[in-house]
């Protein structure tokens, strides 16, 4: 069976959530958060993650404003990316993560958790929501 496993990121430059999708890439579920000392640790970690899991790809949340708007988080999100892509063999997407902070919050209000300082199970939920509007829209759900 071939695989269509994606991970997904929700990228900081103090912790990283990350999700992975199930083999074939419909369903999105979080998976963990790094605390990263910077961005050379968070590309080390995640290249030992795309090693361990194998994905066909790898989709970073970009935030853009409301508005729509580039901010300086934007850039900052396009430059790790770079440095993403020059260090992994797949490929790397860009989701729009608008609200997807929020939307984790309510999900796992919702689900009765704890979410009051537990920013690392809201960032890796965060990274499951963004994998998750990636992986509907290529299925076109």
């Amino acid at each position: 069976m071939t695989t269509h496993r994606y991970l997904g990121i929700d990228y900081g430059s103090r912790r990283v959530g990350v999700a992975v999708s199930d083999p074939t890439g419909l369903i999105a579920r979080p998976l963990t958060t790094l605390t990263v000392t910077g961005d050379n640790d968070a590309i080390n970690r995640l290249t030992e993650l795309v090693r361990e899991h194998e994905p066909v790809g790898v989709v970073v949340g970009l935030p853009i404003s409301m508005s729509g708007n580039r901010s300086a988080a934007t850039e900052m999100v396009e430059k790790f990316v770079q440095k993403l892509r020059a260090a992994i063999a797949v490929p790397v997407f860009l989701e729009d993560e608008r609200l997807s902070s929020y939307e984790a919050e309510q999900v796992l209000h919702a689900h009765g958790k704890r979410i009051k300082g537990n920013k690392e199970k809201i960032d890796r939920m965060a990274a499951a929501i963004i994998l998750q509007s990636f992986l509907d829209r290529q299925s076109g759900g």
